[in-house]
């Protein structure tokens, strides 16, 4: 194995031990390795996004990159297989295609659709899985923006892109709808995304309590009148319940 390799290995290999953040004297330390190759090392890391950098502590650790990367091996599976029934179960009582979808902490202006399961509508938005869009014009985005403190901070520092005439991209507009969504337990997208469709989503908890996915349905404005949105928004909301406990969160946000 070439050096470069093989060094490149060891310091990624050190953040999946027992400590999971390093500052780059206790890494060159712990490796036994000059200070500046470390550096290299974990600037060309960050770059990629397989490692993150605590502003504050100045420490790294391993970036959700790294994460996605496995998660198409195992986890990520697990992720989608755990949600699946739940989709399932939301589609059959809403009768809409259902999503599931994720922010990283590498790209909190982005939501990634990472599933979905579709109802027989004749006319839906049908999500290419692994297709993105920015967060906080998507009831899915505003769902896990609402519920997390450090990806809608970051989001709110702008600029928020225009995508439809009725995407908020006022910083203070945004921070009062989330704000509203935080307290009504689940978000609406009216048009802010797609034209005259109409969205519900909620956030899913991971095993650490962390708002990072999302689930939500969205239709034409016709079927998600605001009487629909009474009915629907349970449904999601449970759903959103559901999939967090079969991922191992035992909290009491839900």
């Amino acid at each position: 194995m070439l050096t470069s390799v093989r060094k490149a290995a060891h310091i990624i290999e050190a953040f999946a031990g027992s400590q999971r953040d390093w500052s780059v004297i206790e890494l060159s330390l712990h490796l036994d390795m000059p200070q500046p190759t470390i550096h290299h090392f974990l600037a060309s890391f960050k770059e990629l996004g397989w490692i993150t950098q605590d502003r504050a502590s100045k420490r790294y650790k391993l970036g959700v990159k790294l994460w996605e990367i496995g998660c198409s091996a195992i986890n990520f599976r697990e992720v989608t297989e755990s949600a699946r029934s739940h989709l399932a179960a939301l589609v059959d009582e809403s009768g809409e295609t259902a999503h599931l979808g994720m922010i990283s902490m590498e790209d909190p202006k982005s939501v990634i659709y990472i599933d979905r399961v579709d109802s027989q509508q004749p006319v839906r938005i049908v999500t290419t899985i692994g297709s993105r869009a920015p967060s906080h014009s998507s009831a899915m985005g505003k769902a896990i923006l609402a519920f997390n403190d450090v990806l809608r901070d970051q989001v709110l520092r702008g600029p928020l892109e225009q995508v439809t005439r009725f995407t908020i991209t006022d910083p203070e507009l945004l921070a009062a709808d989330l704000q509203q969504t935080s307290v009504r337990g689940y978000s609406i997208g009216r048009g802010e995304f797609a034209g005259e469709m109409v969205g519900i989503a909620a956030p899913v908890y991971d095993h650490a309590g962390r708002a990072m996915y999302g689930v939500g349905i969205w239709a034409q404005a016709a079927r998600m009148t605001p009487d629909d949105l009474i009915v629907k928004a349970p449904a999601v909301v449970t759903a959103a319940q559901k999939i967090s406990r079969s991922l191992g969160y035992i909290g009491t946000s839900l």
